[in-house]
């Protein structure tokens, strides 16, 4: 009696583990990373091509805040300002990377803009990186980071 109560314990403590340290489940990572290239896609075509803000202010939390070029730090209401500044007909994504953990996302990559925003003029390549939040089922922007790619870095192929 005493052998099959310890390999029955043995046997859960197997299954236990096992399901503690199997990776998450692929599918649900791969729905949300389609979810979220879809969502990055749209988000820059809405703002820089399109300039309309019902986009943004339907998928930004209202503690969105927002690191622009040159070191503005600006929340959700100036952002949506800002987009009339856009003078732009196409907006590239490329390279670009997700990580997750929880129910977080960190969506990065290169941004090449055809146009110009007032009154700062053409912008090279950019970086970006923005923080997606899984709140109810619904990835909603919390941060967005955008940093002109230097000269040397796009010369070595590194931006």
């Amino acid at each position: 009696m005493q052998k099959l109560i310890a390999t029955i314990l043995a046997a859960s403590l197997v299954i236990v583990t096992g399901c503690a340290t199997s990776p998450p489940d692929a599918s649900v990572a791969e729905g949300d990373k389609q979810v979220l290239m879809e969502l990055n896609e749209r988000l820059a075509r809405s703002q820089i091509v399109e300039r309309d803000p019902s986009f943004l202010a339907e998928v930004a939390l209202e503690q969105l805040r927002v690191l622009a070029p040159g070191g503005l730090i600006e929340g959700k209401q100036q952002v949506i300002a800002g987009l009339s500044g856009w003078d732009a007909v196409d907006v590239t994504l490329s390279k670009t990377e997700i990580a997750f953990y929880q129910n977080i996302a960190i969506v990065s990559g290169r941004m090449d803009i055809d146009g110009t925003m007032h009154p700062v003029g053409r912008w090279g390549p950019l970086k970006y990186m923005s923080t997606w939040v899984k709140d109810e089922g619904r990835w909603r922007l919390l941060s967005r980071s955008l940093t002109p790619c230097l000269d040397k870095l796009i010369e070595m192929g590194r931006c």
